[in-house]
């Protein structure tokens, strides 16, 4: 029996919502005709894909083995029909583009500006670590991403393509006593109390590499959640920051954060463009992910 990809997005909807009924009303369809597809996927596949439980569907392990395809399916037909429709409509295409927290002050604004300008490109963006999306991107989740480093190990058959360099920097309020040093040796974050992004974070796993490597121990590591939340703690006077250096250019500027360099480090970090050998839907799709490559390469 030949597999109908409608079956499989019928399917990622059920497995999502977890009811035939609300799954039924999400697709526009009848709850038999619903059920009537699951029932042909089932004799497709020859095994049971999921049970009816009080709390709702349960899916079983053939069913949680299937589940990752059939919802690649289901985001693929999803963004082709999204596509056929733009095209026809003569709607600016949708481009998902991922951006890593640390890289949003220097790159958010420009690419929007680029694409209200570009009038054919649609971004919509997503903001997680570099790690995340480098995951969504293989995924097929988002088009293409720009995320901190990332060309190291990347996973096959993702490709990176260096866009700009950024510099690691330490953070400390004004009245910190670092504050006027301008630079410290790595040696002087032994008892320090660090603040740091979430344990995901590009940047805080490459410091911690490097702490580990010259064997120093900081007193304390504050874990913030985002670069933001290590941005406002360092501020607050709550520790020693370590952000890029685009990240936090306009509280330098305005006095409100004194930096630091970690001397003799080598501390820095690639920008990278990130995508799936495979081009996105159209023609014209390719040609905007080529023009908005060029604009990032020579956004400074």
């Amino acid at each position: 029996m030949r597999l109908n990809p409608r079956y499989l997005m019928v399917f990622c909807v059920v497995a999502e919502l977890r009811s035939l009924s609300r799954a039924a009303e999400a697709l526009n369809l009848s709850q038999p005709a619903v059920s009537k597809m699951l029932r042909g996927l089932e004799d497709i596949v020859r095994q049971p894909l999921y049970e009816r439980t009080p709390r709702g569907i349960t899916l079983t392990q053939a069913g949680r083995d299937l589940l990752p395809y059939a919802c690649a399916v289901s985001q693929s037909l999803d963004r082709a029909t999204r596509f056929i429709e733009a095209d026809r409509s003569g709607r600016p295409t949708i481009q998902h583009l991922g951006l890593s927290w640390s890289l949003i002050p220097r790159y958010q604004a420009p690419l929007l500006r680029w694409a209200a300008q570009e009038n054919a490109l649609e971004p919509h963006l997503t903001h997680a670590t570099s790690l995340e999306l480098i995951e969504m991107v293989g995924a097929r989740e988002l088009d293409g991403a720009l995320t901190l480093s990332g060309g190291e190990n990347l996973p096959e058959p993702l490709e990176a393509r260096r866009v700009a360099l950024d510099e690691a920097i330490l953070v400390v309020a004004p009245d910190h006593p670092w504050a006027k040093l301008g630079g410290i040796p790595l040696g002087m974050l032994e008892g320090a109390r660090i603040l740091l992004p979430q344990r995901s974070s590009r940047l805080r796993l490459r410091l911690e590499g490097l702490l580990q490597r010259h064997g120093i121990v900081p007193a304390q590591v504050v874990e913030c959640g985002s670069p933001f939340g290590v941005r406002t703690a360092a501020i607050a006077g709550l520790g020693v920051g370590v952000v890029c250096q685009s990240f936090v250019q306009l509280e330098v500027g305005a006095g409100l954060l004194s930096s630091l360099i970690i001397e003799g480090s080598g501390f820095s970090l690639s920008v990278q463009w990130i995508t799936h050998p495979e081009p996105p839907v159209g023609s014209t799709a390719r040609e905007l992910t080529e023009r908005l490559l060029f604009f990032l390469t020579h956004t400074h």
